[in-house]
């Protein structure tokens, strides 16, 4: 078996441990109790709000509580041999991270209904893209934990290795991708001349992810270093780069809700002024049903955006459909509501 790392308690010399220490049996009811708090107050506050969004906050902090439950009974009945108790634990204390940032990709889309002239992609196409392969995450997740953990079974050992890896790889690149966008929205708003208390919505944001990305690289270390490496062997780093870095992302996002800078109707978005507020149809995708199902992320529309740009760089004269999409944002692919001149996508 594995030689025992460091842990906060002490273990009977000459015994194994699936966990690779001795877990203190403390610390993660101190901790259970922490996320569990904050998972009540997102509770409150998303009907307080009338928030259909946030409610996936506390949906991660009720997986964190309850994977550090079970990690707190394990180490009190000294069952420390039983994947029975291990792998459930370790599924839902991983399984919240991915959560929580699902949340934030929610609100971000939300920031984009309210501010759509500053908006560098349609909030349908931030919901369809970050959300789906942040559910690829999970599944990566779930699958590889219980292979991961299982010390008795090295090949399997090894692909559950490979499958967190990939989720947590693809988990950071998300997360990149969505700074960028976070950014091109504050600057392209600067640019218009856009400000307002909905920018205190984007800054929390920022520090919410900045938590969540402390996490994914303190986990993305762990995994390449593997069962010999110096992180998963010490307990103190578990606290110190996973369950704080979360805990400060929701309790943050308790203090600083985004609700309270954002519309409650998604319909409801700011004018070129910056100032005044109009409801409007908001985004929409008119495209027949079976287009929607067949071609979710609009990839003519984008092909077809390209083309046109390529067309008119070239001198030479687009199609009439061409044509009308060239005056859109060739990223986007989509094109302009004929009532509220704002773009196509928005539900």
């Amino acid at each position: 078996m594995v030689k025992l790392g460091s842990g906060f308690c002490e273990y009977a010399p000459g015994m194994w441990s699936y966990w690779l220490y001795c877990p203190d049996g403390t610390l993660p009811i101190v901790f259970a109790a922490l996320f569990g708090t904050s998972g009540f107050i997102h509770a409150y506050q998303a009907w307080h709000y009338r928030n259909k969004y946030m409610p996936i906050y506390v949906i991660g902090c009720f997986l964190l509580t309850a994977g550090l439950a079970l990690r707190a009974h394990t180490s009190r009945a000294q069952d420390l041999q039983s994947l029975g108790l291990l792998i459930p634990s370790q599924v839902l204390v991983y399984s919240g991270p991915p959560i929580f940032s699902a949340a934030l990709y929610f609100v971000f889309a939300r920031i984009c209904y309210y501010v759509p002239q500053a908006a560098p992609i349609t909030p349908y196409r931030i919901v369809r893209t970050f959300i789906s392969l942040d559910g690829i995450c999970e599944l990566l997740v779930g699958a590889g934990t219980g292979m991961f953990v299982n010390t008795t079974a090295p090949d399997r050992q090894k692909i559950g290795q490979g499958l967190l890896r990939a989720a947590l790889i693809l988990q950071l690149l998300l997360f990149l991708a969505f700074a960028y966008f976070s950014v091109k929205l504050q600057k392209n708003a600067s640019k218009l001349g856009i400000h307002g208390q909905w920018k205190m919505s984007l800054y929390t944001l920022y520090v919410c992810g900045f938590f969540i990305m402390v996490r994914c690289i303190y986990r993305l270390v762990e995994f390449f270093e593997g069962f010999q490496g110096h992180l998963i062997q010490h307990e103190i780093y578990f606290y110190v780069l996973e369950c704080v870095p979360m805990l400060l992302s929701t309790g943050y996002m308790n203090a600083m809700h985004v609700s309270r800078w954002l519309p409650r109707k998604s319909t409801i978005y700011l004018l070129d002024d910056g100032v005044t507020e109009a409801e409007g149809e908001g985004f929409h995708d008119n495209r027949p049903l079976w287009k929607k199902f067949a071609d979710p992320y609009d990839l003519e529309g984008i092909f077809s955006g390209i083309k046109s740009l390529v067309l008119r760089l070239a001198g030479k004269k687009s199609s009439k459909s061409e044509r009308k999409l060239a005056d859109d944002e060739v990223q986007l692919g989509v094109r302009r509501s004929p009532t509220s001149n704002l773009e196509e996508g928005r539900k």
